[in-house]
């Protein structure tokens, strides 16, 4: 099935590099990957604009179905009036099914392909990636950038990570790290991110919910934008985070050690039942809050260690700091490592109250 898929996606990169018109192309935007119904079958689903006029156009999606490339190719060629042009590509997205199974056939695929750029999105799908890529969620004037702009805005404005394709083939190469991927959802007329995937090697293990993306990008990399939800028995409001950076300490005797130091500057917004005028009453705030951090942190870091994945690259922090690294001795031991996380929470100023 995997050779089918990348005989797939040699059909559609084929002629990336001509120039085409675009009144004689169907400009691909976005490509999605099911199993088929049938054994031995895959679909491959694309995302395309049709353009009315020079303001106005509508979304459609095509999907073929094959045990070979040459049935996929007659089924598209059937149902499109252009050829196909993935130069503008902006978007792969697999269905979690098919992720479950290995993906890295399709991605090597493309990265041979100097007409895709290492900076498209990858995303993985609750659903089908067909059944998700054939709404056109009111793509009104957003030339079928609906997906990269939902993954670009929660990176810049949100809690997602920054992720691509180049961040995915960095961790799926590296020695001691892992891939992961946004985790995205159809609810109703929108698609949701509501997580993210994760992997070992290129197979899909499992998930992390969208509560929990703040606290791995905190771990992950570092940022200037973020929120977080935090509430008591005293207080409840939303954590408006205004920097956040990592550092790693490796402490080798009397056992090895991995210490996480995490800063992070922020205020208070939207809170209730909160005195923030008082010095007293922020700081035991911070220090809910920070060991609300800390708690999530190293639940999340346990679950990584049970499922034997690193995406958070520790393995790889660790190497740098260590002298003659032995990658195989890491991989044994790491499930079994003490990792420690500390945050360092700094509250300079407050928003609004309720």
């Amino acid at each position: 099935m995997k050779k089918i898929i990348l005989l797939f996606m040699c059909f559609l990169l084929s002629g990336c590099a001509e120039r085409e018109i675009l009144d004689d192309i169907t400009i691909v935007r976005t490509l999605g990957f099911d199993k088929a119904s049938k054994d031995n079958e895959i679909k491959g689903t694309i995302n395309y604009p049709i353009f009315i006029n020079e303001q106005t156009f509508k979304m459609k999606y095509l999907s073929a179905s094959g045990e070979t490339s040459k049935e996929i190719r007659n089924e598209l060629n059937e149902m499109t009036a252009r050829p196909l042009f993935v130069g503008k590509l902006n978007t792969v997205l697999f269905s979690e099914k098919l992720a479950r199974e290995g993906i890295m056939e399709t991605l090597d695929t493309l990265q041979r392909d100097p007409g895709v750029g290492r900076a498209i999105y990858l995303g993985i799908t609750k659903q089908s990636a067909e059944s998700v890529l054939s709404d056109d969620y009111d793509q009104i004037n957003l030339d079928g950038n609906y997906f990269s702009n939902l993954i670009k805005q929660n990176e810049n404005y949100s809690n997602l990570p920054y992720l691509n394709f180049h961040t995915f083939l960095y961790a799926f190469f590296a020695d001691c790290m892992d891939p992961v991927m946004p985790y995205l959802s159809k609810k109703s007329n929108a698609v949701k991110i509501t997580g993210l995937a994760l992997f070992k090697n290129d197979k899909m293990v499992g998930t992390i919910n969208e509560h929990q993306i703040l606290i791995f990008k905190t771990l992950y990399q570092k940022f200037n934008e973020g929120s977080y939800q935090f509430k008591s028995k005293n207080y409840k409001g939303n954590l408006e985070i205004l920097k956040s950076k990592l550092h790693y300490k490796i402490i080798k005797k009397p056992h090895q050690k991995v210490m996480i130091a995490v800063d992070v500057k922020g205020r208070l917004t939207e809170y209730t039942k909160v005195n923030a005028g008082d010095p007293k009453v922020v700081k035991g705030i911070e220090n809910t809050i920070k060991k609300e951090l800390e708690n999530n942190a190293s639940e999340l870091i346990r679950k990584f260690q049970d499922l034997n994945i690193d995406p958070l690259g520790i393995g790889e922090h660790v190497r740098s700091q260590t002298r003659g690294f032995n990658s195989k001795k890491w991989l044994d031991q790491y499930q079994n490592t003490d990792i420690q996380v500390v945050y360092n929470l700094k509250i300079s100023e407050s928003g609004i109250s309720q």
